[in-house]
């Protein structure tokens, strides 16, 4: 075991491909398997024959050219190899990342009613200013933001008055897919006495409260 483990580190040290690695490796322990067979301990072998990179070093000043050029081709074709890999988890991780749409048309559970119900309802809360009834509604990385002190700011940015709710208009959504989530993504509408806005309004896929965009 001992001699393997002699030869083995005397390979790893030999920049040569893995079939003149294995042919290195197959002489050296044939040489020592003759001189145990005739007497001489491992460690007078090892010894005599000197270090592990000693004996690397004169194995690669006696590469061929072929084997030389053998052992760069291999390294070249590995490092293309683990650029390749590389790049392709990239396409499938912007691919994975990238938002798709999807037909959300058929399903019970996203159907039209439901989705303009939930809509109406934010809206509803938001003339209200019922911040707490919002955050309950809300998913839990949107919970924390969705108070007075941010969105009280972004509607006065609108208008400072925009008076009563005169109508709600008719509330487009859509499916989309992003990092394996589904995200219902709808827009709609807005007239009030003073001004008209147009709110997009997103859920996750258990229809909490995701996105809010007033403009």
């Amino acid at each position: 075991m001992e001699a393997e483990k002699y030869v083995s580190e005397i390979t790893q040290k030999i920049k040569c491909t893995r079939a003149k690695k294995l042919e290195i490796q197959k002489q050296l322990l044939s040489d020592i398997s003759m001189r145990r067979e005739a007497g001489e301990s491992l460690e007078q072998i090892m010894e005599s024959m000197g270090t592990a990179g000693e004996i690397a070093d004169a194995f690669a000043q006696n590469l061929t050219e072929a084997d030389k050029k053998a052992y760069k081709k291999r390294k070249i074709l590995i490092i293309l190899s683990a650029i390749a890999l590389a790049l392709l988890f990239l396409c499938l991780y912007v691919w994975w990342a990238i938002p798709k749409q999807v037909d959300i048309s058929g399903s019970e559970k996203y159907s039209q009613e439901r989705i303009a119900a939930e809509v109406e309802k934010v809206i509803e809360l938001l003339d209200q200013n019922d911040y707490t009834a919002i955050q309950m509604l809300a998913a839990d990385k949107l919970r924390n933001i969705m108070n007075e002190q941010v969105i009280g700011p972004a509607k006065d940015g609108i208008c400072a008055d925009w008076g009563e709710r005169q109508a709600v208009g008719t509330v487009y959504s859509g499916g989309v897919k992003q990092k394996g989530n589904l995200i219902i993504v709808t827009q709609t509408d807005v007239i009030y006495e003073n001004v008209s806005v147009v709110y997009t309004i997103s859920f996750d896929e258990d229809m909490k409260l995701s996105g809010l965009y007033i403009r």
